[in-house]
């Protein structure tokens, strides 16, 4: 964080009347959150007992738990979505342990330091391996990768709406793309790539490994097809993801769009009046025949707790995430959409969702570009996202046809450079 940065996160903590360390005063909640999600969050914390003050930090939340220019006036719980926060020794030394009743998948990622003990407990978490259909255009569920392919090669070479809308001008839309591809072709790989090189990984390890470029072909033989995207590849470069959802159910220009959970509220809320009188369809992001079912790819907002006189910031993470508000308070939240808790105690989803929740209770993979560190880390323009958008650059929005081997081979060229994994092989 320079200069500028931490100036703008003190004066926004000063703002909100949080500087200083007074231990009598309402207990400080920092959420990356804002607009209508803050709103609903605020609603929620008017039945907590003690005086509160929570504040939207934005991206600079990572900055506020790390830099030591902001450690006086850190709050005394963060709701992250980062895991790698989580991860992170400097942060992790600072975090109260709590008491969890997640599942185990999602216990062991916040589970760390001496006696695995555990450093946050989930509010708030997302699915991340769904493709959504406009009705009436979805093909044959369960579909493979090959199909999938062979389906959109179809509906592209014909008049109409197009296969697939990308939000390719949000980097995380082609990320979550790529972590969804790279689960299906190698699970193992994928769960190790967020560690530091530890020893040194030799040439083909890592970042390296021909598993990620096999991934990388798979994204360049899909996203080179002539008519995939409305517009081409150019102006899915300037779509966002709440626009290819639209482009979708109100304007039907595409057949489908992969997304996560959170793209229902924008599904029910905006689809055209004739869609409303059917089901919306939606199947799980595919993976190639012969290949091994792969873990859902998943997200997610983590309750921490820094270390705070009388164990405030504690008790509040577990109140939060615990039976009486799941049950009494997440109703609203839920009922709009956008919102999928693992507690047990909160109301059902949309029956749209309902899959979705319980595929969240068996084999997950969390969000890898929200663990990376390093070169590899960052928003848009920066680290994997970057990677991944001069590849869809390269297949989708450049010449025609596309040289869909040297595009993949510079891509691989940059994962390893950025990573520190050495060339690729």
């Amino acid at each position: 964080m320079n200069r500028r940065q931490a100036l703008t996160v003190l004066s926004g903590l000063a703002a909100a009347g949080l500087a200083g360390c007074d231990d009598e005063g309402p207990l400080r909640i920092a959420v990356v959150w804002s607009g209508w999600e803050l709103n609903q969050f605020r609603d929620i914390l008017k039945a907590y007992p003690d005086p509160t003050v929570v504040y939207s930090a934005g991206d600079n939340i990572t900055a506020l738990l790390k830099n030591p220019v902001a450690s006086a006036s850190a709050p005394d719980v963060a709701i992250v979505p980062r895991l790698e926060l989580v991860e992170d020794d400097g942060i992790r030394a600072r975090l109260e342990n709590l008491v969890s009743t997640d599942p185990l998948p999602w216990k062991n990622l916040v589970s760390q330091g001496p006696g695995n003990s555990i450093k946050g407990a989930w509010f708030k978490v997302a699915h991340k391996s769904r493709v959504w259909c406009r009705p009436g255009t979805a093909p044959a569920l369960p579909t493979d990768w090959d199909s999938w392919v062979k389906e959109c090669e179809m509906r592209a070479a014909r008049p109409g709406p197009r296969p697939l809308s990308i939000g390719a001008a949000d980097g995380w839309v082609l990320t979550d793309w790529f972590e969804n591809v790279l689960l299906g072709v190698d699970a193992e790989l994928y769960g190790r790539l967020h560690l530091p090189p530890q020893g040194g990984w030799k040439p083909g390890d890592g970042w390296g490994h021909q598993s990620v470029r096999r991934a990388l072909t798979r994204l360049a033989d899909l996203w080179s097809i002539r008519g995939l995207v409305p517009g081409g590849g150019r102006q899915a470069l300037t779509t966002q993801f709440h626009d290819s959802i639209l482009d979708v159910f109100r304007y039907g220009h595409a057949d489908m769009v992969a997304g996560p959970d959170f793209a229902w509220p924008v599904i029910k809320g905006y689809r055209s009046p004739e869609q409303e009188r059917e089901q919306v369809m939606s199947f799980r992001f595919p993976w190639a025949v012969g290949d091994k079912k792969p873990p859902v790819l998943v997200g997610g907002d983590v309750v921490v707790a820094l270390t705070s006189t009388k164990n405030r910031g504690k008790h509040f993470a577990e109140w939060l995430t615990g039976p009486e508000v799941a049950s009494t308070r997440l109703k609203h939240w839920i009922e709009a959409g956008g919102f999928l808790s693992l507690n047990t105690s909160a109301p059902p989803p949309h029956p749209a969702l309902d899959e979705l929740r319980m595929e969240l209770r068996g084999d997950i993979a969390f969000d890898l570009s929200d663990r990376l560190t390093g070169g590899l880390a960052g928003g848009d323009g920066r680290g994997l996202w970057r990677v991944l958008t001069e590849l869809f650059i390269a297949v989708a929005a450049g010449r025609q046809p596309p040289n869909r081997k040297e595009a993949v081979d510079e891509a691989m060229r940059m994962l390893t450079a950025l990573s520190g994994t050495g060339r690729s092989s």
